[in-house]
């Protein structure tokens, strides 16, 4: 028995989900599916050392739905023991999804072009 929705394993005698309480599905929960594809390619949108700037992009990427890569996580590991190292990281995503991406980076690729948050913008009641 398992949970449809999270794929959660119960024993025998349970009908339903403790979390989801949606009805269980009899057997063993699909495997799950390995989200690598090795003939993706990826491409550059993102080279930095700014750890908030890396985070800022992270964030945006996530919030358009579109898949990411670190490459240099590594060096992340180096700089949280000695910041003063200034580590490069390369943030990468498909090429089918590379043009999307640079969009949506648009604030942290370019800060400058990018209008500033009015009252309305940052949930202020005037």
């Amino acid at each position: 028995m398992y949970c449809p929705k999270c794929l959660t394993e119960y024993r025998e005698g349970f009908s339903e989900c403790a979390d989801c309480h949606v009805p269980l599905a009899a057997g063993a929960p699909p495997a799950e599916a390995d989200d690598f594809d090795p003939s993706i390619e990826l491409v550059v949108v993102l080279e930095s050392n700014e750890a908030i700037q890396v985070g800022m992009a992270k964030g945006l990427l996530e919030d358009a739905g579109i898949p990411y890569y670190i490459l240099g996580k590594i060096t992340r590991l180096v700089n949280d023991v000695d910041p003063f190292l200034n580590k490069w990281v390369k943030l990468q995503v498909p090429r089918d999804r590379e043009a999307e991406a640079l969009e949506a980076l648009q604030p942290v690729l370019h800060p400058e072009t990018c209008a500033p948050l009015t009252d309305e913008d940052a949930g202020v009641t005037p």
